[in-house]
């Protein structure tokens, strides 16, 4: 992942129709469920919304306590407590999200302590990163996106987007707790169709 030949290809990350498209199917598909008093679906909604406008790595999902999300505070926020070396990090969250998350852990969750798991599996425990790769790939599929796409996907989309429409990297940088801004910066030219834009963009002098 760090290294200096790696790059975000196009069959990285969602496009914002795609995007789209993915969350509602799992909208629909969850309403659905909670009509017949099923949580398969509403669970599933949140795994991808979560993944897709968080960046979160699967294996921090997956860690996540109810504990962790601090919805009622003036700057919403979750706190990652052992990220990819062991960093801790504070990830804020957009006012949609923050009113998903809310809904899900009052009317989803069993038992919804401060250090029960957000995404719980048998037992009560947390639930392990490979059933959630496995629940969002089965999102995707449902939403008739190409296989390629994964959970890693939706993290290079959170900072795609996020990087395009900030223009923040160190902001970007601290979202997605990467230890090298480099990192970070390897997604700011991975939009073709702006580069049009921006070139477009440039001011010239009257002669």
């Amino acid at each position: 992942m760090g290294s200096p030949h790696y790059q975000i290809e196009r069959d990285k990350f969602f496009d914002r129709q795609e995007r789209a498209r993915l969350l509602k199917a799992c909208k629909e598909r969850a309403e659905l469920d909670q009509e017949k008093g099923r949580t398969t679906w509403p669970v599933r909604y949140m795994l991808v919304d979560l993944a897709l406008f968080t960046g979160l790595r699967v294996a921090e999902i997956a860690a996540l306590r109810i504990g962790d999300l601090a919805l009622k505070a003036e700057n919403p926020y979750l706190i990652v407590r052992n990220g990819k070396g062991g960093r801790k990090r504070t990830v804020y969250l957009d006012s949609a999200l923050v009113k998903h998350l809310k809904g899900y852990t009052k009317h989803h969750l069993v038992n919804p302590t401060a250090e029960a798991p957000l995404f719980p599996g048998r037992g009560n425990r947390h639930c392990q990163p490979i059933t959630l790769m496995k629940s969002f790939k089965r999102a995707a599929e449902e939403a008739g996106l190409p296989p390629h796409y994964s959970i890693h996907c939706a993290r290079h989309t959170y900072a795609t987007y996020l990087l395009h429409d900030t223009k923040n990297l160190r902001y970007v940088q601290k979202q997605l707790g990467h230890a090298q801004i480099a990192m970070t910066a390897l997604y700011a030219d991975v939009l073709p169709e702006e580069n049009g834009k921006l070139a477009n963009m440039i001011s010239r002098d009257e002669t």
